[in-house]
């Protein structure tokens, strides 16, 4: 059995799936700990206190709020250049039972499916994981829901997480 389907990407579903995979990677619980982390600098700086600590908590800061934007910016920027490699916005898509395929201006990419390591689902996009890090955006608009559900139970069936 296979699935064939054609897919559509736009920046805006670049901006959309970045935005979701960022969110996912970064987190509530991080944002929350650099506002307690300035929160409490605040409170030291306002009472005159200079030490390393201060310091130290400060270059936490810093680089904390610099780690999470530049994981959405790299993300963004290396997802852009993908989509301007592509050429025309289209690619195809082939859901078999041995493999995964991707084809488009930018080339063809035939993946087994223990690749996918996990697969984070949002209403617009699925992204499909081999990594924490790397990821492919499969538009949801063009798949029917006999594919999505395929691609689903053959990710899982091979050892893959669905969250």
């Amino acid at each position: 059995m296979s699935y064939e389907v054609a897919l559509t990407y736009s920046e805006s579903l670049v901006r959309y799936a970045v935005t979701r995979f960022w969110w996912r990677v970064v987190g509530v619980r991080f944002l929350i700990a650099l506002v307690l982390l300035a929160t409490c600098l605040g409170f030291f700086l306002y009472n005159g206190d200079t030490s390393w600590l201060v310091g130290a908590m400060g270059a936490v800061l810093v680089f904390g709020a610099l780690f999470a934007v530049l994981i959405y910016v790299v993300h963004y920027r290396n997802s852009l250049h993908k989509l301007r490699a592509m050429g025309s916005p289209h690619a195809h898509l082939v859901a078999s039972d041995d493999t995964l395929s991707f084809s488009s201006g930018a080339g063809l990419a035939a993946l087994p499916w223990s690749s996918i390591v996990e697969v984070w689902q949002f209403p617009q996009c699925w992204l499909l994981l081999f990594s924490k890090a790397q990821f492919v955006t499969l538009p949801l608009t063009s798949v029917a829901p006999e594919a999505r559900a395929f691609i689903l139970q053959r990710v899982q069936s091979a050892g893959g997480k669905i969250g």
